[in-house]
């Protein structure tokens, strides 16, 4: 295992991973199977059957492309992009379904309907004709790794998405938002017992069963949603983080906080 990640037990049993440079966890503590189950996999159920490609961003141990292969049917292909190749070795050994993890081992060492990309899926989105029906964009957080969610990187992504594709992610900040918006995607939640968990777009309005309400929409107008920019995706994470804020301190957007007093305010 690579020395910056450190392995911890998640709520539900399942194993996650922490990364002790960037002080940042892989999974959710409440559980990294759950966790893929819930904001990337069930949503797709709303797809209709046929045959599916699969973009995994962000592959890390393999548990969104693990729980597609258990629970989705007529998968076509998967694509799996991972920066960091001890990762994607170690997910053969984590507890999981044993025929799934011998699946995934096989394709790595001999490549059949899963395939592995070991780079930047900024260089692997530049590179690749494919369109897919679900994006599975499970990075780290934008305020450490923004390099994984300019609003240019997602425009790239948005133009291998299939007109009633699924792209699917844990993220629902701000920036990440707007950058969808940008990309003419509609927009909408991942709801567990009333609470957003997640974000869901496509091109296809009727695949979006929770949109975005008036003030969701009316938040992304503020300072708070201005995206991570990465013209020619070639910027370091430091880059992308200064410009941004520069950005910000020259904006003459509205604060969030403004919006946030302002809805109060008409609902008292």
């Amino acid at each position: 295992m690579d020395k910056e990640i450190e392995i911890y037990k998640t709520q539900d049993g399942s194993l996650g991973l922490y990364n002790k440079r960037l002080k940042e966890v892989y999974h959710s503590k409440f559980g990294a199977k759950k966790e893929a189950f819930e904001k990337f996999v069930e949503p797709c159920f709303i797809l209709p059957s046929k045959p599916l490609d699969i973009l995994d961003i962000c592959y890390g141990i393999g548990y969104n492309t693990k729980t597609a292969l258990l629970y989705l049917k007529n998968i076509n292909s998967i694509d799996c992009v991972e920066t960091n190749p001890a990762l994607v070795r170690q997910s053969f050994c984590f507890d999981f379904d044993e025929k799934i993890n011998k699946t995934i081992e096989n394709n790595f060492k001999n490549e059949n309907f899963i395939h592995f990309f070991i780079e930047d899926i900024r260089k692997m989105i530049k590179k690749t004709n494919k369109k897919y029906d679900i994006i599975f964009h499970d990075g780290f957080a934008p305020y450490k790794q923004p390099s994984v969610w300019s609003e240019d990187l997602i425009k790239e992504i948005s133009k291998k998405m299939k007109p009633d594709a699924l792209y699917l992610t844990y993220n629902h900040s701000k920036p990440v938002l707007n950058a969808l918006k940008g990309a003419n995607l509609y927009i909408g939640k991942t709801l567990k017992n009333s609470k957003t968990i997640g974000t869901v777009a496509s091109f296809n309005k009727e695949l979006i069963i929770n949109p975005l309400d008036n003030f969701d929409i009316e938040t992304l107008n503020t300072k708070s949603a201005i995206t991570y920019k990465d013209k020619n995706l070639n910027l370091k994470d430091e880059e992308i983080l200064k410009n941004r804020q520069k950005e910000v301190n020259n904006s003459t957007l509205v604060s969030l906080s403004h919006i946030i007093k302002k809805r109060i305010k008409e609902n008292t």
